[in-house]
C-alpha cells in the first residue's frame, strides 16, 4: 500500500465535526500550498485511542546549509487528542523538484499505526 491523501478540511464560522482517518502503515501526505501564508495555514488534529503513548511524525524538507533538520515526532498520550501546527511550507515542505513536491509526509507509530487518526484542516482563504 501507498501513501494516502490526507485533504483538508476549511474551518467554518458555523462549526464542524471532526471526521478523522486512522493511521496506516506506509504514512499519509496532504498538500500545503506555500499561497495559503508564509506561516502555514494548516494544522492537523491528532486522537490516540491505545492505551499506550504513541508517536505521529511529521518529516521535514528543509535543509539548511546541505544538511537535512530533523523530523518532527510527537508523542500523543495514550486517549489524548491534540491540535499540531501550523505547517510552515519552508520547514515541512516536500522539496520542489522531488517527489510529491509541497506536501508534507506523515508516518505513524509501526507498532500500532491505527490507534493514532488525524484530521488535517485549514483557515478559509479570504
Amino acid at each position: 500500500m501507498a501513501r494516502t491523501e490526507l485533504n483538508a478540511t476549511t474551518l467554518t464560522i458555523a462549526g464542524i465535526t471532526p471526521s478523522l482517518t486512522p493511521g496506516q502503515a506506509d504514512g499519509h501526505f496532504f498538500d500545503n500550498p506555500p499561497s495559503l501564508t508564509p506561516y502555514g495555514g494548516r494544522f492537523a488534529m491528532v486522537e490516540n485511542t491505545g492505551a499506550s503513548p504513541r508517536n505521529i511524525t511529521f518529516q521535514t524538507g528543509a535543509t539548511v546549509e546541505s544538511q537535512a533538520v530533523e523530523e518532527v515526532i510527537i508523542a500523543v498520550a495514550a486517549g489524548a487528542t491534540i491540535l499540531v501546527g501550523p505547517f510552515t511550507p519552508k520547514l515541512f515542505n516536500r522539496p520542489e523538484g522531488g517527489a510529491d513536491p509541497a506536501t508534507v509526509y506523515v508516518d505513524y507509530d509501526g507498532a500500532a499505526p491505527t490507534e493514532l487518526s488525524i484530521q488535517i484542516f485549514e483557515f478559509p482563504v479570504t
